[in-house]
Order: structure tokens, then C-alpha cells, then sequence
């Protein structure tokens, strides 16, 4: 039998009352109820607890090694009962980010969300914004930051953050890289990525072909890879302005294409006070570093 916590609170009262009526009077019941707690009790741990005598009751000595352990559990059922009353907020949230986020506008809101919610853990994963949206969709992350607009009924999306894409090759300028595009390699994170999809839009406007294409995910190995001539890639702006790993390259922007703004999604059912609380600030930060 499982043991249950209204047992272990009778057998306390009646260790630290020193007698069924006593315990009753704490326990605001009639002393058979006492009675038939502790029996239930002593059943489900298979000893008996209480020595039975008309004259008085004293513990066995399981009784007394027993004590302190109901004492603990109560102890720790009351810390969980009281475990979110009060004004800290706790928890644990989980968010995944196309990694160009994380090295943007996400990490001062994170930080100052960090410092502001010192019991809170954020744990944070980098991937293409596909497989962030089936993880979200599956109820394995909280929220993602990916490229946008993002519409499908089972989320709320909130603009984030602009962006745009540019072309990244060691050619000097896009002429030259039209007429030898042919022969190059296209790298990219994977099909999936949502730039290497940007990129072959942007190729078959152009009226272009390439190669192959390689799945690399690694930004120092592709850029490396596009200074020795073998190929370009395309990445967003807020990765290439001032990035020191860029030196060398030349980098243009991809014409006639929508923007790549970054979206913050959730799930449109109601979420957990956090979970809405980190959702908010996430915005707010957003929309003051923009403004």
C-alpha cells in the first residue's frame, strides 16, 4: 500500500501530543479516526509503530526510527505546496534560436532576464528554424526565435528582430560572380536551412546554376572554405556586420528578395506565468534596442 501524507500527519500529532485524545484535539477529529490512521499506516510499512497500552502509549522502536523520516516528508510536502507563493519567479524554460540570434539582439534580454529571475534556469539550443518549429509544435521547447513571418494556427509569432541575407564570396564583385557561379560549390547548414532555400530562390531569378551544394555546419569552416575559391554562401547581415571572419570577402545583398526578420513564436494556448513573463521581455528588449 502506498503510504499517504494524512497518515504520516496523524502519527506525527500523536507522537508529539503523547496521546490519541490529544492528537484528535490537534487533528480536529474523533480519537477512532487517530486510531485508524495509525493502523493504516502501520499496515502499509508492514511494523507496527505504537506500543498499545491502557495505561500509556509509547513508540516502538521502529516507531522511533520512523518518526523523523514522516517529519522530512511532511517538511518537504509543505515546501512543495508553498513552492510558487511567493514573488520570484521559478523555473525552468526552454528556448531554441537560429544560432545568428544568439550572437545578436538575444543576448542582452537573456542576460538581464538572468539577472532579474535568479531562480530561473534558461536552457538554450541552436538549430534551423525547421526542425525548431517541430520541436515547438511537439511541446519540447517553450519558444524559438526563427526566420519569418512564421503562420500556422498552434502558435502566436511576434516580430523579433529585422533581417536580411547577403551573398559571401571571394569574387570582388557580382559580375564576376555571375560568370562563374557555375563552377562553384553553394555551402549551406543543410536543405532545410531557411538561407539555403533564399539562396536558390535568389539564383533562379538571377537565372544561375551552381555546382553542388554542401551541407557544412560550421560558419569558420564555410568561410574558409569561400576564401580558398571553392564556392560562396549566403548568411544574414547582422552576422557579417563588423565580423572580423569575413575579412578578405566581399559580401552583397541579395535583390529582389523578402526579408528574413526573425520571429519570436510560442505555442497559442496559455502558457505558464514564466513562460509568459520571459515572452514579454523578450519583446519589450527587442522593440527598445530597435526603437
Amino acid at each position: 500500500m502506498l503510504l499517504k501524507l494524512h497518515q504520516l500527519s496523524f502519527f506525527c500529532a500523536l507522537v508529539e501530543e503523547g496521546s490519541i485524545a490529544a492528537a484528535a484535539d490537534r487533528m480536529c477529529c474523533v480519537p477512532s479516526n487517530v486510531s485508524t490512521r495509525i493502523k493504516e499506516l502501520e499496515a502499509s510499512l508492514e511494523v507496527p509503530l505504537v506500543n498499545r497500552d491502557k495505561q500509556r502509549l509509547t513508540l516502538t522502536p521502529e516507531g522511533r526510527a520512523f518518526y523523523p523520516k514522516a517529519q522530512q516528508l511532511l517538511e518537504q510536502s509543505r515546501q512543495c505546496r508553498t513552492f510558487f507563493q511567493h514573488a520570484l519567479l521559478q523555473g525552468t524554460l526552454r528556448m531554441g534560436v537560429l544560432d545568428v540570434a544568439l550572437k545578436g539582439r538575444l543576448q542582452a534580454p537573456v542576460i538581464s532576464f538572468m539577472q532579474q529571475n535568479p531562480q530561473v534556469q534558461i536552457n538554450i539550443c541552436c538549430d534551423s528554424s525547421l526542425p525548431l518549429m517541430e520541436r515547438l509544435l511537439r511541446g519540447e521547447l517553450d519558444m524559438i526565435l526563427v526566420d519569418g513571418p512564421v503562420q500556422h494556427p498552434a502558435l502566436k509569432t511576434r516580430f523579433f528582430a529585422p533581417e536580411s541575407l547577403s551573398l559571401v564570396t571571394h569574387l570582388p564583385d557580382q559580375q564576376q560572380f555571375k560568370a562563374r557561379a557555375a563552377g562553384l560549390t553553394l555551402f549551406s547548414f543543410g536543405e532545410s536551412c531557411f538561407y539555403y532555400l533564399q539562396a536558390r530562390q535568389w539564383l533562379s531569378q538571377q537565372a544561375l546554376s551552381y555546382s553542388r551544394q554542401a551541407d557544412i555546419e560550421s560558419y569558420d569552416l564555410i568561410l574558409n572554405a569561400v576564401r580558398q575559391g571553392l564556392g560562396f554562401t549566403v548568411m544574414p547581415q547582422t552576422f557579417i556586420a563588423g565580423n572580423p571572419a569575413l575579412d578578405g570577402l566581399y559580401h552583397f545583398p541579395l535583390d529582389n528578395l523578402p526579408p528574413c526578420d526573425i520571429y519570436l513564436a510560442a505555442p497559442a494556448a496559455e502558457q505558464s506565468a514564466l513562460a509568459q513573463t520571459f515572452y514579454r521581455h523578450l519583446l519589450s528588449e527587442a522593440a527598445a534596442s530597435t526603437s
